[in-house]
């Protein structure tokens, strides 16, 4: 009776873990849609309203999910305090810090890392350029993960389960 209580165990066991992996993946490929999101907000709000920057950041990130929501609140704040910095190198600053927080491939990082760059633009066509540049790079990447995601899955589920298996067979 205990050691098919233990069998019952391991397998849960092993079934938690699967879930797990699951689960880390598919958080990874969420922070990259909502990366995605992010530009696409952040195109529409340069495209139809001319507010101040500072404004601009706030008004996207009450619309954003975390991390990014606290990214653009820090770097508004950050604006407002020092009206002469470099807009790029407070941009970057700022992701930086909030590196622990993503769960970005390192594409979707450097896309990240970029869109600093569009504040520094005089031009407005300039800077929708390098945001629909930076949408077709998330976009390969999301499709990339999505490839990655369903093999993964398929080969966390099998040794998560195949290590339950061997752990029973030892314990019978």
């Amino acid at each position: 009776m205990l050691k098919m209580l233990g069998c019952i165990c391991i397998l849960a066991a092993s079934s938690g873990m699967a879930y797990s992996c699951m689960l880390g993946l598919y958080h990874k490929l969420h922070q990259t849609e909502l990366l995605l999101d992010l530009l696409t907000a952040m195109e529409g709000e340069l495209t139809f309203s001319r507010c101040p920057l500072p404004e601009l950041l706030v008004h996207l990130a009450q619309h954003m999910e975390e991390p990014y929501d606290e990214l653009l609140l820090q770097v508004s704040g950050r604006m407002e305090e020092n009206q002469e910095a470099d807009i790029p190198v407070l941009w970057k600053e700022a992701c930086a810090q909030f590196r622990g927080q993503m769960s970005l491939p390192a594409e979707a990082y450097e896309v990240l890392l970029r869109m600093g760059e569009v504040f520094s633009y005089v031009s407005l066509e300039s800077s929708l350029q390098l945001l629909r540049s930076a949408r077709k790079k998330l976009d390969a990447a999301i499709q990339s993960q999505n490839e990655e995601f369903a093999g993964k899955r398929k080969l966390y589920c099998c040794l998560c389960y195949t290590a339950g298996l061997f752990s029973m067979i030892i314990l019978l």
